[in-house]
């Protein structure tokens, strides 16, 4: 930070000395008897459209003393150039809004042409005031040679005038470039402007652009008439610019509608090789470098993992809370604790001993289980006193089963929410990534690596994500999410959910990506703000959710639906073919041991 300051301290003075310098010799300099306009062409100019600062751009011969003087009278910091090696990153440290003055002696001169360009990098729209002092032989020659040359810089709000350094200055012989259709040169009139918004109608210039299918940003599809259509908050901003602005859009390569290209493809292959004038897809990035060839931002998204909404618990999972160890222990617990009291009380008070119903009673455990038991007639009150318990027991173990089956089955509960990374990384479900994707935010997931699941098939992936297949979890933006919302708004259970902490990217801003000095770049930035001040961007959401219904792309059917009555099958008496099966397995067994047991025990009776 330091060294920057003492850097535009060191320049500033540099600017200083050579301006006192320079108006020092200019002073020295003779000049024409007759004043020139230069302080009326300058106050016009800044009457126009204020500047707050003025570069000029000379070499060798000083700047003409009258001009000097205007530039003085307007009481303005202005920064002097005077060698092609001295150019430097304006932008970088002085502001944007300036006006650049070129004066060139007798010829085109490339080096002052090129040191302006490298000046005026990332703001080459600025207006520039061309002076040409001196040119006797081919206007015609110099002005083709700068048309040229403003064209292979991007430069498009440049006045022109020849001046001899002997006679007074016309500003009726002032020539304005025009950049549309063709680059071209016309004479300014009198009710013209000076600089003019040429943006605002392109005189149906022709564009390429290419669109890719992340919804809801762009969207393409044939209609019923086999016409392309194309939708999306992004790409509506690209067609209402060329609607508005008078241009007209080309497609560089031609639409698959079976296989679209991701946007990191387009990016790749296609805008960072300047082959698209405006794409319509959208770029960011975390270095301050790379926004200095994109718009202004236009829209400010955030990236985030969507995972499966908890579930309710099956059937057997609600058995299985409900025949817990707690529950199964009681019974338990009880059923021995009764049964060995019975058998006491029956061999004390009657001299009854049967070791068999010790641990188990055949008229204890109807009680526990709150059904009813055959109770002995007796006047022993101990025994009564154990029936007593036993009503209790069985009553407290019957309705507390009964409420939790009642509150269970009526209000089935949810398995736990996936709110975090940690989360999805103890369970088994899998985030579905593209390569492309995984790859820019691997920097972020070097912990949760196994948990992703990297695919190269788009389609694949867009397809599984679209129809709402909770085999994955997926990676949304901002605007997907708000669409899957509106979605799940007629769904009595959410299918996809995402919580603070699955957030990646909490702050994602999103802008246009253009050419190196692209001249569309003020008409954009002007329309984007002018779509966020009428919400367009919010309509457009709107329209290409209605679109991806008709297209079938979404459906507003409510996957968890109760179903109706159905015809019984045999499915649907599995488990009680089961049930009677083991049954008779088991009685089959317990008759065979019977009889073994009945077999062993005549035997000894025989041997005694």
């Amino acid at each position: 930070m330091l060294r920057k300051i003492l850097k535009f301290l060191a320049l500033k003075v540099l600017v200083i000395q050579i301006k006192a310098n320079l108006f020092h010799s200019s002073t020295l300099l003779p000049h024409s008897h007759q004043m020139t306009k230069y302080p009326k062409l300058l106050q016009d100019i800044y009457g126009e459209y204020k500047f707050e600062s003025i570069l000029v751009v000379y070499k060798k011969q000083a700047i003409p003393h009258d001009l000097s003087l205007a530039i003085e009278e307007l009481e303005i910091p202005n920064v002097l150039i005077t060698m092609p090696q001295a150019a430097f990153f304006f932008r970088g440290t002085f502001n944007v809004n300036i006006l650049a003055i070129l004066i060139m002696n007798i010829s085109m001169d490339l080096e002052l042409m090129e040191g302006l360009a490298i000046t005026l990098d990332y703001m080459r729209q600025t207006r520039i005031l061309a002076i040409a002092l001196d040119v006797h032989d081919d206007k015609d020659l110099y002005k083709q040679q700068l048309l040229l040359h403003c064209k292979s810089h991007n430069m498009t709000n440049v006045v022109l005038q020849f001046m001899n350094s002997q006679e007074d200055m016309e500003l009726d012989h002032l020539y304005m470039l025009k950049p549309y259709p063709q680059y071209h040169w016309i004479l300014k009139q009198h009710q013209i402007r000076y600089y003019q918004q040429h943006w605002k109608n392109m005189q149906n210039v022709s564009l390429l652009t290419f669109v890719d299918q992340s919804k809801p940003r762009s969207l393409y599809f044939k209609d019923e008439q086999g016409n392309l259509r194309i939708n999306g908050f992004v790409a509506r901003l690209i067609l209402l610019f060329a609607e508005r602005l008078n241009a007209t859009l080309h497609m560089a390569y031609p639409l698959s509608l079976e296989s679209p290209l991701h946007y990191s493809v387009i990016l790749k292959n296609m805008v960072r090789r300047n082959l698209l004038d405006i794409p319509m897809v959208e770029d960011t990035s975390p270095y301050g470098s790379k926004w200095l060839n994109f718009t202004n931002v236009y829209d400010y998204d955030q990236g985030m993992f969507i995972v499966p909404c908890a579930q309710e618990l099956s059937t057997g999972e609600v058995y299985t809370i409900l025949l817990n160890k707690c529950f199964l222990g009681s019974i338990f617990m009880s059923t021995f604790v009764l049964s060995l009291l019975h058998s006491l009380i029956d061999y004390i008070f009657e001299d009854v001993w049967q070791p068999t119903r010790l641990i188990f009673n055949e008229r204890i455990f109807p009680g526990v289980l709150g059904l009813s038991f055959v109770a002995r007639c007796s006047n022993c009150h101990s025994r009564q006193f154990v029936y007593i318990l036993l009503f209790i027991i069985g009553f407290y173990l019957n309705t507390k089963f009964s409420v939790k089956v009642s509150s269970l089955f009526t209000s089935p509960p949810q398995h736990r929410h996936l709110e975090t990374m940690q989360d999805i990384m103890n369970s088994p479900l899998k985030l579905l990534l593209q390569e492309n994707e995984a790859a820019d935010m691997s920097p972020f997931t070097t912990n949760y690596v196994q948990a992703i699941v990297i695919t190269s098939n788009n389609t694949y992936l867009r397809d599984l994500r679209q129809n709402l297949n909770t085999s994955y979890g997926y990676f949304a933006s901002l605007g997907y999410w708000k669409i899957l919302t509106r979605q799940q708004q007629f769904y009595s259970h959410k299918v996809f959910c995402t919580f603070e902490n699955l957030t990646l990217f909490p702050y994602l801003p999103w802008a246009i990506p253009l050419q190196l000095n692209s001249p569309y770049t003020e008409a954009l930035n002007y329309l984007i703000h002018q779509v966020h001040s009428f919400g367009l961007n919010e309509a457009w959401l709107s329209s290409t959710f209605i679109d991806m219904l008709k297209l079938k792309h979404i459906s507003l059917r409510d996957p968890h639906m109760a179903q109706g009555p159905t015809v019984l099958t045999a499915d649907d008496l599995f488990w009680i073919w089961i049930l009677l099966s083991s049954g008779l397995v088991v009685s089959c067994i317990v008759f065979f041991v019977e009889i073994l047991w009945g077999l062993l025990l005549t035997k000894k009776c025989v041997k005694k």
